[in-house]
Order: C-alpha cells, then structure tokens, then sequence
C-alpha cells in the first residue's frame, strides 16, 4: 500500500508541474508553480506518514496491532490462574 500511495503521489505532481506550465505559459499565471510547490508538499507528507508510522512500530518493536486483544486476553487467562493457584494453596 505504502508503495502504491508513493507511486500516486508521483504520478500526480508530475500532472501538477504539467498543468502549472501550461497555466504559465499561456495565462502568465504565476502563482501557479507556487500552488503546484504546495500541492506537491501535501502530497508527499501525506504519502510519507503512514509509512513513517509503520516503521517507527517496526523500529520500536511494537506488537502488531491485530494480535494486541489476543495477547491481553492470553496474559488475563495467565494471570486468573497464577492468582487461582496461590489461593488454593493457603
């Protein structure tokens, strides 16, 4: 997915450059190649942060997040019968 998105954001700063310089040269419109440098920089961030996220959880070794309710649920049933076994031995 991070590839892909990466592709897109590619994919539509080149047609944002494309549609700057013909707003340019036929209009004397300006400010679009300041537009485009925004719309770019939005594209990218945009683009950039769920894969920054991702392997900021890889680099942390953080669990994955679909088995966090399977750990939790399995150190709950761990922890029920450590307490089950103290208190019958008293």
């Amino acid at each position: 997915l991070g590839i892909y998105l990466h592709v897109m954001a590619d994919a539509l700063g080149s047609v944002g450059v494309i549609i700057s310089s013909i707003l340019i040269q036929f209009f004397g419109w300006n400010f679009a190649d300041a537009l485009c440098s925004i719309f770019i920089s939005v594209l990218i961030v945009a683009s950039v942060l769920s894969l920054l996220r991702s392997s900021a959880m890889i680099i942390l070794q953080r669990t994955p997040m679909h088995k966090e309710r399977a750990i939790k649920e399995c150190l709950t049933k761990v922890f029920f019968l450590f307490y089950f076994t103290f208190l019958s031995c008293l």
